[in-house]
């Protein structure tokens, strides 16, 4: 795959998980601007959110049946427009429907941008994806620094229009460097693929659905649950939240980069021992967590958090080794419906498991919920998947 092309599909991901921030960060200022209180107006969002999960869908069958090359532009130039839209409202029904709108094009990138790089030379595919993941947890870090630099310098409007610039940009960019028909992939669905998928695609596809349900609220719970964590058990040595933030940031970068050793080690060997190994050391590290405290717990979660992300290429890469080319963005789209909803439901859990036994029930939990992923991975097949053509 050109670099030029991986590049802006890799940009693509940092910025759809920047848009979808801005409003949280930014909210407090707008909420001044509009005379309103934080928490009404932070609530506006939720259609945003509900958007960029429930969209993946049809943004999947668009692009299997149309065009992947013409709906990542669409994604590019869209939130663009979405995010001029945001920054004009005069009141809660255009903001509210503003963002989303900006949800349902940010819903187009996850199950097109994937599908795009899955379409490449299958042994590099476990790198690009883990690259790609690196790029989108880049997005997430930044967020709260540009949207606030640019709230608190010229407005929170502007935090809206200068990426909305940017997003418009690169859209037109993607038209005039990605010819049309470059990445298609077997987009168009009118035919069957000449190169069929091992016969057992079926099974390995089901299995990662079922998967993706527990990995997608174990991966919310754990990001969400270590900054309260952080401050229940490190007094001694985070004494402000401001303090108890920067180590959890830390953790996040750090264990976010996990995804390129993983992402490099299953292009070299076969994917399943590898996929046990992590499922087994993640289900260890939530169980240390259980109990830790001071720098015991500084260590346990930051391993717990590595494994989480260390999994995150493994199941993108069975897909694009083993689905179909002409029902690929679909299934993406599928298994990341599946993730979203799982990964929702992980807030309310938080909440009423640290209300009825503690962190020590919810980690007790996801720890079983460890074991479980390590059972369903035993059932993925042994050998290494037939590489799929990259042109069907």
């Amino acid at each position: 795959m050109p670099v030029t092309r991986m590049l802006m599909i890799n940009i693509g991901h940092g910025l759809n998980h920047l848009l979808m921030l801005l409003f949280p960060v930014v909210a407090a200022l707008a909420a001044s601007a509009f005379d309103e209180d934080y928490g009404p107006l932070l609530a506006l969002s939720t259609g945003s959110w509900l958007a960029f999960g429930l969209g993946s869908m049809p943004a999947g069958w668009l692009a299997d049946r149309w065009s992947r090359r013409g709906m990542l532009a669409v994604f590019f130039i869209g939130s663009g427009a979405a995010c001029f839209l945001t920054a004009a409202a005069q009141n809660y029904w255009q903001i509210a429907s503003a963002l989303a709108l900006l949800g349902v094009f940010a819903s187009i990138y996850h199950p097109v941008g994937v599908a795009i790089l899955a379409g490449g030379a299958a042994e590099t595919l476990g790198k690009r994806l883990a690259i790609n993941g690196v790029w989108g947890n880049v997005g997430v870090a930044f967020s709260a620094v540009v949207a606030g630099a640019l709230a608190d310098r010229f407005g929170w409007q502007a935090a809206f229009i200068v990426p909305g610039v940017v997003s418009i940009g690169l859209g037109v960019l993607w038209l005039i460097l990605v010819p049309t028909g470059a990445v298609e992939d077997g987009a168009g669905g009118l035919t069957k693929p000449a190169t069929v998928p091992p016969v057992d695609w079926k099974r390995v596809i089901i299995t990662i659905a079922c998967l993706t349900v527990l990995t997608g609220f174990a991966f919310n719970a754990a990001i969400v649950s270590v900054p309260k964590l952080f401050d229940e058990r490190l007094g001694d040595i985070a004494g402000s939240a401001t303090a108890v933030g920067f180590l959890a940031f830390g953790v996040y970068i750090v264990a976010g980069f996990a995804q390129l050793f993983v992402g490099g080690l299953i292009d070299r060997f076969p994917i399943k021992p590898i996929f046990l190994a992590i499922a087994a050391a993640e289900a260890v590290a939530m169980f240390l967590v259980i109990n830790a405290e001071g720098i015991n717990l500084m260590i346990a979660a930051a391993a717990m958090m590595a494994l989480v992300y260390a999994g995150l290429p493994i199941a993108d890469t069975l897909i694009g080794r083993n689905a179909p080319a002409h029902l690929r963005s679909r299934i993406y789209a599928f298994t990341y419906l599946i993730s979203f909803g799982a990964s929702t439901a992980a807030i309310p859990a938080i909440a009423y498991l640290h209300g009825n036994g503690g962190f020590a029930m919810l980690f007790a939990i996801l720890a079983g919920m460890g074991v479980v992923v390590f059972g369903g991975v035993s059932l993925l097949p042994g050998h290494r998947p037939a590489a799929p053509a990259p042109a069907e």
